[in-house]
């Protein structure tokens, strides 16, 4: 398979969705491939089972077998989907949930495929004994997503590259201009003009190193764009990966740790030192890609600045206003003779007299509110140079700042802000720069462990066993239990029972072909359910719910569930269609629940019994068929059946059959309908308890 177009429900525009969605063809292809069917799902027109069905034909291909090579019938399938649905519910991220359904069952032919997934899963059922119910490590994998490739960098408009060379525009212009801007100025005036425009200017050839540039400006020079690494230029590119993608792999690099802290082996190619380096360096960003808070003391300093200038400034000013007040309500003019003549004589102002009066404490004022501002933000040298000109020298009341002054200095330490965080950003993203592949890899196989850990959760919760896989027909189970009773009801009583060549053959006869009678409402349907749950999980390579199963492996298996109801002629038939598949002599299990419901009682016996010849005469075959016609069917069967009972033994305090739910080795088992007439007639009263009572006289 070399490309999407290979794949025969991908066409051309689905490609490229394909291709769109995951970043490249090869991308796309690597998540069919690996059964990522939560990233396929996201792909524009494609849902969840359009992605299952897709990832199962395209492993087809490469395996040569598929689900329905096994499970030979449609309520085969219901069973192992509800199989499935139990598993997915110990999962804890959506890629797991959903990759869970690669997992099928296999037949007998494909045994290696079988032992490989054994092999697994037993090391996914150790990790869960040690860490499944470690609620740290379940907290770290639920914050694990699919990697995000998607990582668009806003444009950065307080960034700018300008170059006096036509050359050096259309390099920078082709390489950068997605991202920034990129301008060609004709002269040290224009680069000036221009400059003052952004807080951080790249100064792209020899030529603007020979301007006379005012103070204010502080270009970075970069005599030859064409030398420059994107990393350096616009390391907002390369952090946006890991930023978008940081909850994963901070969560991944955290799993990874304690897995290994647990003796659990996890990512073995990377090192503790590059594990570490790697969770220090994104450590230093947070999901906008941004420079974190607290990373770096001198770009924190600055921000702090920033966002509490006004508020410091507002306060110095209030507090500066309220001395002078008080100053000159405690202070006294007086005037000499020479002074008044001045004043009259029209040579001095009233208002001169006053600040010269005002002079000294205004001037101790001004000085008290410059020291406060500069302690309550920790102004350096050079920012208190700033800091001089936000107050006029001219005696003025109220006081008030110069707002052009302060706008210049916040426009400053906002350039300085911006200025840092690049040279920040520079170093994370080379530290970076060499991990992206590694990023991707690790947060992979972080996803695949939990389905991995998924299973090790289930078989932990109900605690499961790996089966032991025998030679020959048949299935053996002790203390089994029904997952889909359990999961309803919290609880179920453990069954034993054998059937074919097992080492708990009861008779030493490896009957391959059971009839199982019992009481209604006793669990016959739950047990051959229960017996399908074995044969499903075994063959998929997993735990069974069983203390103890040995089982033979088969090519098919075929389910068929109880009918509702006697079927019309059409139907009918359709039912002997569906039988007439187990003819043949390749190997197969095959289970059937009530099969006399499909017509009158005498010719359902004789078809049944029909079956069960044809089913004996195949040695690599084993049938367990449910009935209440156990005697009749062996009246028209003239192979050797046994036949299994689960029989009640009456009724407890609260009404409910008591029941041997493990079914009796060669014993006919009687319905009993007498026992749920006399239920129905001891739970009502009046006419309906009357109506009760005479049918159970018939029984007696």
């Amino acid at each position: 398979m070399n490309g999407l177009k290979d794949i025969p429900r991908i066409g051309e525009k689905m490609a490229k969705r394909f291709e769109d969605h995951f970043g490249s063809e090869d991308a796309a292809l690597e998540a069919i491939l690996g059964g990522d069917i939560a990233g396929i799902s996201e792909v524009e027109g494609v849902g969840q089972r359009y992605a299952i069905s897709l990832v199962h034909e395209v492993r087809a291909q490469f395996e040569g077998v598929t689900m329905n090579d096994f499970l030979k019938t449609k309520e085969g399938v219901d069973i192992y989907e509800h199989l499935l649905d139990i598993i997915k519910q110990f999962s804890h991220t959506r890629y797991a949930k959903d990759k869970l359904h690669v997992y099928i069952p296999y037949p007998e032919s494909k045994r290696d495929k079988i032992e490989e997934v054994r092999k697994a899963t037993a090391g996914y059922i150790e990790t869960a004994r040690i860490m499944g119910g470690n609620k740290d490590l379940i907290s770290m994998l639920s914050c694990i997503k699919a990697i995000d490739r998607k990582c668009a960098v806003p444009r950065i408009r307080d960034r700018a590259i300008l170059t006096t060379e036509s050359k050096q525009y259309e390099i920078a212009k082709e390489t950068y201009g997605d991202v920034m801007d990129v301008q060609l100025v004709k002269g040290p005036g224009e680069f000036v003009d221009t400059a003052r425009g952004y807080s951080h200017v790249v100064a792209a050839d020899d030529k603007c190193m020979m301007f006379d540039l005012p103070e204010d400006i502080d270009p970075e020079f970069v005599p030859d764009i064409r030398k420059v690494d994107m990393w350096n230029m616009v390391p907002e590119l390369e952090i946006a990966f890991f930023a978008k993608n940081l909850s994963s792999l901070e969560s991944t690099i955290l799993m990874t740790q304690m897995l290994r802290s647990s003796g659990i082996s996890f990512l073995e190619d990377l090192e503790d030192e590059d594990l570490e380096y790697l969770k220090s360096t994104l450590s230093l960003i947070d999901s906008s890609g941004d420079v974190k808070a607290g990373s770096d003391d001198a770009i924190d300093r600055l921000v702090r600045i920033s966002e509490q200038v006004d508020e410091c400034v507002s306060a110095a000013i209030s507090d500066a206003n309220s001395t002078l007040d008080s100053c000159l309500e405690q202070s006294k003019l007086t005037l000499s003779g020479q002074d008044m003549l001045k004043v009259m004589n029209g040579k001095m102002e009233i208002k001169d007299l006053l600040e010269k009066e005002l002079y000294q404490s205004y001037n101790s004022v001004i000085k008290d509110a410059k020291q406060r501002i500069a302690g309550e933000l920790c102004l350096e040298k050079a920012e208190l140079l700033l800091l001089e000109s936000f107050f006029s020298d001219e005696i003025s009341h109220p006081l008030e700042v110069q707002h052009e002054h302060l706008y210049a200095f916040k426009q400053q330490i906002s350039n300085r802000v911006q200025r840092k965080k690049v040279e920040h950003k520079r170093n994370i993203a080379k530290s970076l720069s060499g991990y992206h592949d590694i990023a991707q890899k690790m947060v992979r196989e972080a996803l695949d462990f939990d389905v991995g850990f998924s299973i090790g959760c289930f078989a932990r919760e109900f605690d499961l066993q790996m089966p032991e896989l025998m030679e020959g027909s048949g299935i053996a189970f002790e203390d089994a239990s029904n997952l889909f009773i359990k999961t309803r009801h919290g609880s179920v009583v453990p069954i034993d029972y054998s059937v074919g060549g097992t080492s708990q053959d009861p008779d030493g006869n490896k009957s391959r072909v059971v009839l199982l009678s019992g009481v209604n409402s006793g669990g016959k349907t739950s047990m051959l359910e229960l017996v399908a749950q074995c044969i499903i999980l075994a063959h998929m390579g997993f735990p069974t719910p069983a203390k103890r199963l040995e089982i033979g492996l088969t090519e098919g298996f075929y389910y068929f569930g109880k009918s509702k109801g006697t079927l019309d002629a059409g139907a009918f038939e359709t039912t002997l269609v569906d039988f007439s598949v187990v003819a043949d002599d390749s190997p197969k299990i095959v289970l059937a629940d009530e099969l006399e419901s499909i017509t009158e009682p005498g010719a359902s016996a004789k078809i049944i019994g029909g079956i069960l010849e044809v089913l004996s005469e195949n040695s690599n075959s084993m049938s367990v068929f449910v009935s209440h016609l156990a005697e009749l069917i062996l009246e028209n069967t003239e192979c050797p059946v046994r036949v299994d009972g689960i029989e009640a033994s009456g009724l407890d305090s609260d009404l409910n059959l008591v029941v041997e739910r493990t079914p009796r080795y060669n014993y006919v088992a009687k319905s009993t309908p007498e026992l749920i007439v006399e239920r129905l007639s001891r739970k009502s009263d009046g006419i309906e308890q009357g109506f009760y009572n005479r049918l159970k006289e018939k029984f007696r």
